[in-house]
């Protein structure tokens, strides 16, 4: 019986010291992603299977991509941005209750996503995304939380960042894009590797005149004050 108790002694304790000192890596992390730009992401590593291939990844500051790109990436993505601490509630009520078939994760779990974790979708993975979700919308300013996203996020097969798509694009810096051009850059973010800002689907066209309009409602209802 006292070696079970020592056993279970032991077994407990190096949990919690792993615990803990998990909990010590990822705000000690978090913390620096506040003041240095991430080298890399998880999602770079995978997709790039450990850099056997070449990305195409730059760091560009938020105040050098102009206010267009960034208002059409929270329109089309998370409209609440501004208002929320990492979960939009009433979108994830909205997709539940008209059993809608897109997903509802804001920008902030997209990022916790991409800088933290693995593909594949599992309960254990959602509960460490939410777990950096939070950690993310505590330890960051939102406008610092957009400029990661916006240079992290994947824009097409291996290229990473808005300022690369704005240059693959249309050969010119993310600032000198046009509304129209910025939201279609948006529109495609969902599925990067299969859609081209300038070969959308019918589906996705329709919705390049509406996010403009959301995007002016974005400016005067003050949502978004918080990166611009």
């Amino acid at each position: 019986m006292c070696v079970i108790k020592n056993l279970a002694y032991k077994t407990t304790r190096v949990i919690t010291l792993l615990c803990v000192f998990f909990i010590f890596l990822s705000v000690s992390t978090v913390l620096l992603l506040r003041f240095f730009n991430p080298p890399f992401t998880s999602f770079m590593v995978s997709e790039s299977n450990f850099f056997q291939r070449k990305i195409d990844y730059s760091w560009t500051p938020i105040s050098n991509m102009g206010e267009n790109i960034a208002l059409s990436v929270v329109a089309t993505e998370d409209s609440n941005f501004c208002n929320h601490l990492g979960l939009d509630i009433k979108e994830i009520y909205k997709v539940i209750t008209r059993k809608e078939k897109r997903g509802a994760s804001t920008i902030t779990q997209q990022l916790a996503k991409n800088l933290f974790l693995w593909s594949g979708r599992s309960w254990s993975r959602k509960i460490i995304e939410l777990y950096f979700t939070f950690l993310i919308e505590i330890i960051i300013p939102k406008r610092r939380i957009l400029e990661i996203y916006l240079n992290t996020v994947e824009t097409s097969l291996l290229t990473f960042g808005v300022n690369q798509a704005s240059y693959k694009y249309y050969k010119k810096p993310a600032n000198k894009l046009t509304r129209e051009q910025s939201v279609r850059i948006a529109l495609t973010l969902p599925n990067p590797k299969t859609r081209s800002p300038k070969n959308l689907k019918s589906n996705l066209t329709v919705r390049v005149s509406r996010l403009k309009k959301d995007i002016n409602i974005l400016k005067k209802d003050d949502r978004s004050s918080c990166f611009l």
